[in-house]
């Protein structure tokens, strides 16, 4: 998977889809049928508390490959965005299967339970789809507990133009902190 998305941070500024993009769909899909052949295996032979923290440990590396990509990103497209928001949204119900393959709320209450980063690959797949105000409502709500100031500081400068309200909602970030 690695291998697959290492340029993906810097193609996340173009406009339009991209051959990084399909790569990074190709990885996701890959990633997650092998830990879904996994998981096929361990799931009659290991305990379900130890099932639950080896997936949750496969996940997590997943979504750590894609976060660091994201989180890195210098510049970050509306269209990227939109991508980046589906993929993840596309991850999380793919690794939801894995702990529940009846229920996907079941599945994703167990993922938030067993995945260190569950909460905050969850968080960056939100805020791709959110406006400066609604970022700044989701702070309020504590969306973003899982992700640092520095880092969602990172992320609205990648996303966003300079602007007064941009300006604004970063010195929030700053003085938080």
């Amino acid at each position: 998977v690695g291998s697959r998305i290492s340029d993906f941070r810097l193609s996340l500024r173009s406009n339009e889809d991209v051959l990084e993009w399909s790569e990074a769909q190709t990885a996701l899909t890959a990633g997650l049928y092998h830990i879904r052949h996994l998981s096929q295996a361990w799931r009659t032979i290991l305990s379900e508390d130890v099932y639950g923290r080896a997936m949750g440990n496969l996940v997590d590396t997943l979504f750590c490959l894609y976060l660091d990509q994201v989180m890195k990103a210098p510049e970050i497209s509306l269209t990227a965005c939109h991508f980046v928001s589906a993929t993840f949204r596309d991850a999380t119900r793919g690794s939801a299967e894995l702990f529940d393959p009846v229920s996907l709320e079941g599945g994703m209450n167990i993922g938030r339970e067993r995945c260190g980063l569950w909460e905050r690959f969850t968080a960056v797949s939100l805020f791709m789809d959110m406006s400066l105000a609604d970022i700044n409502l989701a702070l309020a709500e504590g969306v973003f507990r899982s992700v640092t100031g520095p880092e969602l500081s990172s992320l609205i400068k990648a996303v966003f133009d300079e602007s007064e309200k941009r300006s604004m909602l970063l010195q929030a970030l700053t003085s938080q902190q």
